[in-house]
């Protein structure tokens, strides 16, 4: 079970490989997960808690996600596009699935600040 999430509560268990979400967007009390393949599947967590669960389980691997404001967690590996002026954030998965996400422009600035940062230490 090295690399994978579960998430699981009193009537469902979701497990997945860390490699196959490719964001988890807020839904009120509720995340939904998105996987690369286009599926989504709502979990009754907030974000917030599905982001404790993801340190806890994958541990160092986790820095592979991050979150982008209050409303979405990305997996870095699929981020496509940062444009600033039109306050878009687009991720793509490697079958080419595009999914647009929303995210506050300070968010957004600050995501493509972390990974300009990333790249200069590489």
């Amino acid at each position: 079970m090295e690399n994978e999430i579960i998430i699981s509560n009193t009537t469902d268990l979701l497990r997945v490989s860390a490699k196959d979400i490719m964001a988890i967007k807020s839904a009120g009390n509720y995340s939904v997960v998105v996987l690369t393949d286009g599926d989504e599947h709502v979990v009754t967590y907030q974000l917030g808690q599905v982001e404790n669960m993801i340190s806890r389980q994958l541990g160092a691997a986790a820095a592979v996600f991050i979150r982008v404001g209050r409303c979405v967690i990305i997996n870095t590996e699929y981020l496509f596009v940062i444009n600033l002026p039109k306050q878009q954030l687009l991720m793509r998965s490697p079958n080419n699935k595009t999914i647009e996400l929303e995210a506050s422009r300070e968010s957004l600035r600050n995501l493509k600040e972390y990974v300009e940062k990333r790249l200069e230490n590489e």
